[in-house]
């Protein structure tokens, strides 16, 4: 029996014209992309996730053959420009930049209009960096113990500065304070590049910040760091110790940035779009540019990511739970 595009051919063909002949998914995965792809960053620019893909967006873009083109929408503690990128057409041409804020916003937010592992399909993730804690370089403590001791003998006379209610960055500060014993005024701005400016001003007086959004200005002497948020001391900041091991036992902060695409994209795009930024990062220069920028290499792809994004999740809920985080 013959199938209907048989019946549909031969029926184009006794009236004279030429059947059309439609690309099958795989050569349709080998011409894409034939335009340039936006990317959704649901932070101002600036931003730790915003500042990462822009380390690796020209090369990616010359693996791919198209630029990328950086679509900053912030807003709603980053809900906004998610709820974009989940509306957008799956069809490979946008791409959403995603971490560790996204990780928080179901803790910060009682309504979102996006579900994180509903409305995405998971790319990879291709950037770690570490947290660290930033002051004016003459605000008088020298350490984070000594940080402590001033603001544990002064509770409600310093400000703390954030990305936004709900951002990571707030967690970050919330979570140090709680297990310091700090009463600080929460200082919130829109975006993390206007919390680094309000220090910058002297408006707030420190800042937990992913490292990629302030590691220039601590290399400019512009900012102080105080201590980083991971397991062991930062590769751009060698001499900067962990807040752990400063005087805060058990603190941990560390963030990551990843990209998404919208439910439904086709497998085989998000495979090349995965597989050509595996390859990009690997590049010796691409990866001194992440260190310079602040961060480190760290690629993590398909499933794994998922998984990954889910254990992420969890860990800030708890972290959430720690600080007494309410949904807004």
């Amino acid at each position: 029996m013959r199938n209907a595009n048989t019946v549909a051919c031969v029926a184009l063909m006794v009236a004279g014209l030429s059947p059309v002949r439609f690309a099958s998914a795989a050569e349709q995965a080998a011409a894409y992309p034939d335009r340039p792809i936006r990317v959704v960053i649901a932070q101002q620019a600036g931003s730790s996730i915003d500042t990462n893909i822009r380390v690796v967006g020209t090369a990616l873009g010359e693996a791919l053959g198209q630029p990328l083109v950086i679509d900053n929408r912030p807003g709603a503690g980053g809900a906004l420009g998610m709820t974009i990128g989940a509306s957008a057409a799956p069809d490979g041409y946008t791409l959403v930049g995603v971490g560790s804020p996204q990780m928080v916003a179901p803790y910060a937010f009682k309504k979102l209009g996006y579900d994180l592992f509903r409305d995405f399909v998971p790319v990879a993730r291709y950037i770690v960096s570490q947290n660290v804690l930033v002051t004016l370089p003459n605000f008088p403590p020298a350490n984070i113990r000594a940080f402590i001791d001033l603001l544990k003998s002064k509770p409600g006379q310093f400000n703390m500065a954030s990305a936004g209610p709900g951002s990571a960055s707030q967690l970050a500060g919330v979570l140090f304070n709680t297990m310091a014993g700090i009463d600080a005024v929460h200082i919130p701005y829109k975006g993390g590049g206007a919390a680094v400016v309000a220090v910058l001003a002297n408006e707030a007086h420190y800042y937990v910040t992913p490292l990629p959004g302030a590691h220039g200005q601590i290399r400019a002497g512009r900012l102080k760091a105080l201590g980083v948020g991971g397991e062991t001391r930062a590769p751009q900041l060698p001499q900067v110790p962990t807040i752990k091991e400063a005087g805060l036992p058990g603190y941990r902060s560390v963030g990551w940035t990843g990209l998404l695409m919208p439910r439904g994209a086709s497998p085989a795009m998000v495979t090349k779009i995965s597989g050509r930024l595996g390859t990009v990062i690997a590049l010796p220069a691409i990866r001194e540019q992440i260190i310079q920028a602040g961060g480190e290499p760290g690629f993590l792809a398909g499933a794994a990511f998922a998984q990954f994004m889910r254990e992420d999740m969890a860990r800030f809920g708890a972290a959430a739970k720690a600080a007494n985080l309410q949904a807004e």
